[in-house]
């Protein structure tokens, strides 16, 4: 069985998954049919693959995903469909958290919400200099922080998700979101190369490291924080569809009425500038 949005190589002991809806700017769907669904049939065919000791996944077009796509989806009216839409995305990163061998995202542009979600379950995240990392759904009332406490601590996951800014790459290396910066140019051959010296490792000893730090990880709060961190975005997802741009009108409104384009002149009333850029003199 094929794929539609995605493609999966292999070559030199590495799976290479590289998500390729450009036009979409490689915005994660939902459903059977969607690239979540793909992503995470080609994650298992690389564990399952003898040949394959690491997984690199990367992205075609200007931006390595810009979010959730929800284009298909019903309404939300009610909570158990945003229970239900949740647990979905809960699936999902379940999946990426739960492959065995190695899994490096090589992230170039933006990288944003669901994308930034995807990543976060990766096991290394390398970064293009013109990477951009961010929360933008904080902005029209939606969910995503919790997530990211266990790798940035809560002060920046609030930052990302009450300012709805995105921050750069050397930013997110500094909190630990991302392990390196590399120039755009280097992105790809040294993900591969990376992924090519753990493939190299002997596989079992790549395997049982891998499991042992993860079950360290949570141990350590990793886990207690997911269940308790998912209870409150639930509440906020259910609260979602009342959240109103600065004008008064309700976010929901203006997507149904005007699309992703009106939405995003919404959020101008909100801010345009940055406020990172502004106050810290350093460039990041």
């Amino acid at each position: 069985m094929g794929f539609t949005h995605i493609r999966l190589e292999k070559r030199d002991g590495v799976a290479h998954l590289i998500l390729a809806r450009p036009d979409k700017l490689n915005a994660l769907g939902f459903g059977p049919e969607s690239n979540r669904s793909e992503i995470v049939r080609a994650l298992a065919q690389a564990d399952a693959d003898p040949d394959v000791g690491a997984i690199l996944i990367s992205a075609e077009g200007r931006a390595f995903c810009a979010g959730g796509d929800l284009s298909g989806l019903p309404r939300m009216d009610a909570a158990v469909q945003d229970e239900r839409l949740i647990a979905m995305v809960d699936g999902f990163h379940l999946s990426v958290r739960q492959t065995a061998k190695p899994v490096i995202a090589a992230v170039h542009g933006a990288c944003l919400g669901a994308g930034l979600g995807f990543i976060a379950q990766c096991d290394f995240v390398l970064a293009a200099d013109d990477a951009r990392f961010g929360l933008p759904e904080g902005r029209f009332g939606h969910p995503g922080g919790p997530e990211l406490v266990p790798l940035v601590g809560q002060a920046w996951a609030k930052f990302l998700i009450l300012t709805g800014e995105p921050i750069g790459a050397q930013r997110a290396a500094e909190i630990g979101l991302a392990l390196l910066v590399l120039e755009r140019e280097c992105l790809l051959p040294g993900a591969l190369e990376l992924a090519q010296r753990i493939a190299r490792m002997p596989r079992d000893a790549v395997r049982l490291n891998k499991a042992a730090i993860d079950r360290a990880g949570e141990a350590g709060g990793r886990a207690a924080a997911r269940v308790a961190g998912r209870a409150g975005d639930l509440i906020t997802k259910t609260r979602s569809h009342l959240a109103k741009a600065p004008d008064g009108r309700l976010f929901d409104d203006i997507l149904k009425a005007e699309g992703p384009q009106g939405l995003k002149q919404a959020q101008t009333q909100q801010y345009t500038e940055s406020w990172l850029e502004h106050y810290v003199d350093l460039p990041h």
